[in-house]
């Protein structure tokens, strides 16, 4: 069954919803408070009770900061409220900035996300799946398509840049479609230009020298499942045209064989390549192109979902030691600041060296990431209104200095 996000406005007439929601993802004692959706009045941050977003950190004052509407910019705007620590934005201390998608605040130890989406009106979200992990209003709305999608016989384009999961959407897809035949990926670019149709459709005995036993090709081994066509913009012309014929008969013919064989097979094809511009310059063909995109589902990158980025990461650290291994709060600052060009491979494989790196510690530090880490940190996009002077930043830094381990936040609850 589908979900209804807390906090949906409308506001756009019928096409879609808009969520703006303060998310946390970080906190010293590991309890996260629920996400806070932004409404009309200001929205106060702080230790104090009657604080719209409660924080449970020694290093937050009681009224720490305050969000709150600027109708005539139309945007959201933080300042700090004379603060002891002060208010970080995406690693820079502020006296007051907006706030945009994505933007990453530190309050004291606590770190938040700003989420500014739009959900298309009707659209289906779904929870957490095991194969497709994520809380974010973007995963959701992934997951809501793939309940959408899996039962019907439709083409499918799965687009998205390198490492965020294509085959992992392809292979839920496949599992929840009820399909009884096998799940067979295969990457386009390692297919030769010179593939012939038996390695694609199958042969017969003796139709070639070569042919001494009946050969399945690329179709008949997802017979009755999907077949899951990976870098689908890295195939030659050559195989591109044979593979439109497949998919413009509606059947295969096994070379050597009069009559088709059984052509059961659901076509699922990805691409990190903007194909319709390919199709513009003439490098992918426009036939093939309308024939796959029956339905474009595009799977987010990483940056555009900063929100899951530290749960993602927690989840390869308990992979690895359980939950004896927690990220300090300067090394998750660190993790959300990224612009992650790899995505979620990327994040495996950084916080897979960490972990190697802390063997004998508690706490994953940031010495302990991989110096990239810190080198494609994203640039700063709130307005910056007044940026603290520099006396000012050495006071509020080291605040976080000498203290005790902390740990990631594991969850809601």
């Amino acid at each position: 069954m589908g979900e209804t996000l807390p906090g949906m406005s409308s506001g756009l007439g019928d096409e879609a919803l808009r969520v703006r929601q303060l998310v946390a993802v970080f906190a010293p004692n590991r309890w996260l408070p629920p996400p806070v959706t932004l409404g009309d009045g200001p929205l106060l941050i702080g230790r104090e009770r009657d604080a719209a977003l409660v924080l449970e950190d020694e290093e937050v004052s009681r009224r720490h900061a305050e969000v709150r509407y600027d109708g005539r910019a139309d945007v959201w705007v933080v300042r700090d409220c004379g603060s002891r620590n002060g208010l970080w934005i995406d690693g820079v201390r502020v006296t007051r900035a907006t706030l945009v998608h994505g933007t990453v605040v530190r309050i004291g130890r606590t770190l938040l996300v700003f989420v500014d989406v739009l959900v298309a009106a009707g659209r289906q979200l779904r929870s957490e799946t095991q194969a497709l992990r994520g809380h974010s209003v973007a995963m959701q709305q992934v997951r809501g398509e793939i309940a959408t999608l899996a039962s019907q016989r439709i083409p499918l384009l799965v687009l998205g840049e390198t490492g965020v999961g294509k085959e992992l959407v392809a292979r839920d897809l496949h599992e929840r479609s009820g399909r009884s035949g096998p799940f067979v990926p295969v990457s386009c670019a390692t297919i030769p230009s010179g593939l012939s149709d038996g390695e694609l459709f199958g042969q017969t005995v003796g139709v070639f020298t070569s042919a001494v036993a009946p050969r399945d090709g690329l179709f008949g081994q997802a017979r009755g499942g999907t077949l899951f066509l990976d870098e689908i913009g890295e195939l030659s012309a050559a195989v591109q045209s044979k593979l439109l014929r497949a998919l413009a008969m509606g059947e295969v013919h096994p070379a050597g064989r009069a009559q088709p064989a059984e052509g059961d097979v659901q076509v699922i094809a990805a691409t990190h390549r903007d194909l319709a511009e390919d199709v513009a310059t003439g490098g992918f063909r426009a036939d093939l192109y309308s024939r796959l995109a029956g339905w474009v589902l595009r799977v987010p990158p990483l940056r555009e979902r900063r929100e899951d980025i530290l749960y993602l990461a927690h989840a390869v650290l308990e992979r690895w030691r359980g939950a004896q291994l927690a990220l300090s709060a300067r090394a998750a600052e660190k993790l959300l600041l990224h612009d992650w060009p790899f995505n979620v491979r990327e994040l495996e494989h950084a916080i897979e060296t960490a972990a190697v790196r802390a063997e004998g510690d508690a706490v994953i530090r940031c010495q302990y990431l991989p110096p990239a880490i810190g080198d494609r940190a994203r640039a700063h996009h709130g307005l910056q209104l007044r940026e603290v002077r520099p006396g000012e930043l050495a006071k509020g830094t080291e605040s976080l200095r000498g203290k005790a381990p902390v740990g990631a936040g594991r969850g809601r609850r």
